[in-house]
């Protein structure tokens, strides 16, 4: 077989493997210093389930804009623990309970979960790796490795290679993507051991168009041991579930004054579970904002998310004390919300719209 084709041939055997332990390391690089989110499993392609544990640890000094854009808190260690079957997606919460994410879901509730069900992967169980893009990748050289296997640069084209971001940070790629340069080691039997990219092309462009401007840098590692060797069973019966359709509330939908839970494994307080304000609490909103703003001869992208901010400034300092006192850091509140731009078929006029909610943050 020609060497530039080695690679994705590894990509199209990588089932044969039945099993495997696999690690994901992503690193987010920021003036605060580098943020580490490091995933570890197994994978059972003939069950198409998968096991996994991440643990994100995020440096105090880590800009506090940046880490909300991809879900995590400065200064936090933190473990979530995710399981895969077909294409349902499991969570454990804090509390031990497994929340089902699937797609057949209703749409409305679907649309809501984000880039979850993207962990329901093609080429691994496990997906948003780089494995997902050995099948189209193009070796331009080679050479060998100690001990046996050789170390490809390989070519993927920079759509196929967003499958392997993060969700926080593909859900804001603007545009298409450069071309991507992914580093692969196969060992001796050709098998898959090693792929590495750094998406700094990719960051720079997007800084141009105003995205994630504070992410200096952003790479991805994958790397798979123990191939066909037995695994532990990945979701025991035993373990108590539930729906997560059933518990979780669209967070436009929560009343002010209710506090929530954002341990929902989505990364973002887009879905959320409504509990009593105290010990299990993340959250507490304090006001709902519709924007509804008409725009003549003037660009609209970003008023929504501006009037929401503005308008949740003035419910934060008309709301009782009570709901807002918990605010950490302390006099602080945030907004969430999907600003919608419509245009006018003829005449200058635009349209931004959106739902918005406010609140703080309790921890």
């Amino acid at each position: 077989m020609p060497r530039h084709k080695q690679p994705s041939a590894a990509g199209d055997a990588l089932a044969d493997s039945g099993t495997a332990r696999f690690t994901t390391t992503v690193t987010y690089t920021a003036a605060g210093g580098s943020a580490v989110e490091r995933t570890t499993g197994v994978l059972d392609w003939r069950k198409d389930a998968a096991r996994a544990e991440r643990v994100s640890r995020v440096p105090a000094g880590f800009p506090e804009d940046i880490a909300d854009d991809l879900g995590l808190t400065p200064g936090l260690t933190e473990r979530q623990e995710y399981a895969v079957e077909g294409n349902e997606i499991a969570y454990r919460p804090k509390g031990g309970t497994w929340l089902r994410y699937a797609a057949s879901d209703p749409k409305e509730f679907a649309d809501g979960v984000g880039g979850l069900l993207g962990y329901a992967g093609d080429a691994a169980p496990w997906g948003n790796t780089l494995a997902e893009v050995l099948k189209v990748s193009f070796a331009l050289d080679d050479e060998p490795l100690p001990g046996g296997g050789r170390r490809y640069r390989t070519q993927v084209d920079g759509l196929q290679a967003q499958s392997a971001l993060p969700p926080a940070v593909d859900g804001r790629v603007q545009g298409l993507a450069p071309t991507q340069t992914v580093v692969v080691d196969l060992d001796r039997r050709g098998r898959l051991v090693r792929a590495e990219a750094d998406y700094g092309k990719l960051l720079a462009e997007q800084h141009a168009k105003g995205v994630l401007p504070g992410l200096t840098g952003l790479r991805v590692e994958f790397a798979l041991t123990g191939h066909g060797a037995p695994v532990t069973a990945l979701v025991p019966a035993t373990e108590r579930s539930e729906t997560a359709r059933t518990v979780l509330t669209a967070i436009a939908k929560v009343k002010p004054g209710a506090c929530a839970s954002t341990d929902t494994g989505l990364g973002h307080p887009g879905l959320v579970r409504v509990v009593p304000c105290g010990g299990g609490a993340d959250l507490r909103v304090f006001g709902q904002q519709r924007i509804d703003e008409t725009v003549r001869n003037a660009d609209p992208e970003g008023l929504a998310d501006r009037l929401a901010g503005e308008r949740c400034r003035g419910d934060f300092r008309a709301a009782p004390t009570a709901w807002t006192a918990g605010a950490r850091p302390a006099d602080t509140f945030w907004s969430t919300g999907d600003e919608k731009l419509t245009f006018a078929f003829t005449g200058p006029d635009a349209h931004a719209r959106g739902d918005f909610t406010c609140y703080v943050k309790l921890r």
